[in-house]
């Protein structure tokens, strides 16, 4: 069995000793839909010593922890690489438990992960643990954002967690503090799509909550992400975008010049496989309209 996997969103990938390139093109061991991903954008070199990351000479370079990296770069666990828009985490088998791997926390400030048992980020140095402060200089208690101290695989639907960041993550947005925002509403956003279309799917207000909440976050830095996010969150759910969430992703693709037109075409022709009401037809001729665009 490996020592290191590579976590990338719900899924950790085995890492043998050898090299693990990461990057756009298929032929990579992970390959990424991501714009701002090179064809080989970055090497991983699993030994016996441990795991270095190195930039293969992309054009958006590489970041552990937020810091930007130059020649090979010593990971080890918990370390957060990001390439392009997208984020991958470095496990070490042998360091936690499988039962402490669950319990990790994620800093609400920064992001980052910690083991179970601190008191302190051990990136930004914020307070982890039962309150997490609030744009408003008051706190939440994380007992009351169960699907925060739940498993991963855990849904809840009464009290869902982004009724309560919602409002949150909207004042950062209304202050143009997007990552911010993002970091406090992607784990749950994430975790929704994630139970989208199973046995336990979020219930319509939240559905429409968290949508609204993406559409937001489309006009920040990561707006390929969060676009991504509406069609694949639209598809799993098999829910038709209204109106006005089309109209403004028909500004924002051309505003952010978004050109990756997959989760677009898997979101037709899921609604292709319906009957359509007659206004589900314009709408689907908006989105199609939409596509093409994408793909120009």
């Amino acid at each position: 069995m490996a020592r290191f996997r590579l976590r990338y969103g719900s899924t950790d990938l085995e890492m043998p000793q050898g090299d693990f390139v990461v990057g756009r093109s298929s032929s990579c061991n992970l390959a990424l839909d991501d714009g701002l991903v090179s064809r080989r954008h970055a090497l991983l070199r699993v030994t016996a010593a441990g795991v270095t990351v190195e930039d293969l000479g992309s054009r958006n370079g590489v970041q552990v922890n937020g810091k930007t990296i130059e020649g090979p770069h010593p990971i080890k666990h918990l370390d957060r690489v990001t390439i392009g828009h997208q984020e991958l985490v470095l496990l070490e088998r042998s360091a936690p438990t499988a039962a402490q791997t669950l319990q990790i926390e994620r800093c609400w400030a920064c992001g980052a992960l910690n083991e179970p048992g601190g008191t302190r980020c051990t990136q930004c140095g914020a307070r982890l643990g039962q309150e997490h402060q609030t744009l408003a200089g008051g706190s939440i208690a994380l007992g009351a954002i169960p699907e925060l101290a739940r498993d991963e695989e855990e849904a809840t639907t009464t009290t869902p967690a982004i009724s309560i960041l919602a409002p949150i993550a909207e004042k950062s947005l209304a202050l143009g503090r997007f990552e911010e925002a993002a970091r406090l509403a992607g784990p749950v956003l994430d975790r929704l799509l994630e139970v989208m279309g199973s046995t336990k799917p979020p219930d319509a207000t939240s559905f429409e909550r968290a949508a609204g909440l993406a559409l937001k976050l489309c006009e920040g830095p990561s707006s390929a992400r969060w676009i991504t996010w509406l069609f694949e969150a639209h598809t799993r759910s098999d829910r038709m975008m209204s109106s006005s969430t089309i109209d403004r992703l028909h500004e924002l693709v051309r505003k952010t010049r978004f050109t990756n037109p997959k989760p677009i075409r898997a979101y037709l022709t899921t609604l292709r496989a319906r009957e359509l009401s007659p206004t589900e037809k314009f709408l689907m001729r908006r989105l199609e309209s939409l596509e093409r665009v994408v793909s120009a």
